[in-house]
C-alpha cells in the first residue's frame, strides 16, 4: 500500500500508468536474474535465457499490475544477483542488492525465508571465491553469518504463517490448511495429500512447475497455461544435455546449485496449494531459475573446460 500511494503521488492517480510502473519493476527484476546466472556461470546461452526472462507468459502477465507479484520479481531477482555475487567473492557489489530481500521480509517473509536457505546450501558446500577457494575452512565467519540469517528468516516466515514451533507436525499441518484454504473456486483440483515423504517430492515439483496439463483444463486461460507448460516440457526434453550438465557442475558453479535448491524448496511449499490459478500465479517467481537450468550450453561448457585446462600448468614433481 505504501509503495502504491508513492507511485500515486508521484505519477498521478492512474491506474493505467500504474501497471506500467509495476510492470516496469518487474522487468527490472527479470533483469536481475539474468545478470546472476550469466556473471555467475561462463557456459550460458545468453540469448535463449533473455528471451525466457523477458517474453515466457507467466513471467510477462503475472508481476505485470500493480500488485505483489511485480515487487516480488524484483526482490527476488535482486537476491538471486546478491548471492551470485557473494558465490563469487564481491560481498560488497552485493550489499546494495540486499534491499530485495527487505523487500521480501516486509511482503511476504516465507519466501525470503526460501530463498536464504537456497543461497545458504551452496555457500556451504560450493566452490566460493572462485575455482581455487573450495577449502570450507577458509570461510568459518561467512558461515556463522549465513547460519544466523537462515535462523532468523525461517523464524520471521514461520511467524508469518502462523506456525508455532517448527515441528513436523506443524509444518503439516500448515500444509493442509493451505490446501483447505485455496481448493476453492473453478480453479480448484484434486490435490490428494501433503505428505512430506521425500517420495512425494517429484510430484509435488511436477504439480507447481508444470499444471495444469492440457486434459485438465476447463477454461480457456487454463488451456493456455496447460500449453505454455507443455512447451516447458518440451525445452527440457530437447535440451536435456542442459539439466545433465546443471547436476555436473553444480557445486562448481554454486549459482547453479542455488537454482536446483530454491526450485526444490518452492515446489515442496506451494505444493499444498490445490488451485491451478494460484499455482500459475505463484510459479511466475520461481521459473527464471527453471530457465536458467534449461538455458545452460554444453557446447560452451567444453570450451570452458579447455580454457580452465590452458591457464592452469601441469603439476612438476620435485
Amino acid at each position: 500500500k505504501w509503495i502504491t500511494g508513492v507511485t500515486y503521488f508521484l505519477f498521478g492517480q492512474n491506474l493505467v500508468g500504474a501497471f506500467l510502473i509495476f510492470g516496469l519493476v518487474a522487468v527490472i527484476g527479470s533483469y536481475f536474474w539474468y545478470r546472476a546466472l550469466v556473471d555467475a556461470v561462463p557456459f550460458v546461452n545468453r540469448r535463449l535465457f533473455f528471451i525466457c526472462l523477458m517474453f515466457a507468459p507467466s513471467i510477462v502477465f503475472w508481476p505485470s499490475s500493480l500488485g505483489k507479484e511485480a515487487l516480488m520479481q524484483l526482490g527476488v531477482g535482486a537476491v538471486a544477483w546478491a548471492t551470485s555475487l557473494a558465490y563469487q567473492g564481491k560481498f560488497l557489489r552485493a550489499l546494495p542488492l540486499m534491499a530485495g530481500g527487505w523487500l521480501l521480509f516486509t511482503v511476504r517473509p516465507h519466501l525470503l525465508a526460501l530463498v536464504t536457505l537456497a543461497a545458504a546450501v551452496p555457500y556451504f558446500f560450493g566452490r566460493i571465491g572462485g575455482l581455487k577457494a573450495g577449502s570450507i575452512l577458509k570461510r568459518p565467519i561467512g558461515m556463522v553469518a549465513v547460519g544466523v540469517l537462515v535462523i532468523f528468516t525461517v523464524t520471521a516466515g514461520a511467524k508469518f504463517l502462523g506456525i508455532q514451533n517448527l515441528s513436523v507436525e506443524s509444518l503439516q499441518d500448515e500444509l493442509d490448511e493451505e490446501t483447505a484454504r485455496t481448493s476453492k473456486g473453478g480453479s480448484s483440483f484434486s490435490h490428494g495429500s501433503n505428505s512430506l515423504s521425500p517420495i512425494s517430492v517429484p510430484n509435488g515439483v511436477v504439480t507447481v512447475l508444470f499444471r495444469p496439463f492440457p486434459w485438465e483444463s476447463r477454461s480457456g486461460l487454463q488451456l493456455l497455461a496447460s500449453l505454455e507448460s507443455a512447451a516447458v516440457i518440451g525445452l527440457i526434453v530437447f535440451r536435456f544435455d542442459s539439466i545433465r550438465l546443471a547436476f555436473k557442475r553444480c557445486r562448481r558453479y554454486p549459482f547453479i546449485l542455488y537454482c536446483m535448491i530454491l526450485l526444490l524448496l518452492y515446489s515442496m511449499t506451494f505444493s499444498a496449494f490445490a488451485n491451478f490459478g494460484l499455482l500459475n500465479r505463484q510459479r511466475s517467481l520461481v521459473l527464471p531459475a527453471l530457465y536458467a537450468l534449461i538455458a545452460l550450453e554444453p557446447a560452451l561448457a567444453r570450451d570452458d573446460d579447455r580454457l580452465d585446462h590452458v591457464q592452469q600448468p601441469d603439476s612438476v614433481d620435485g
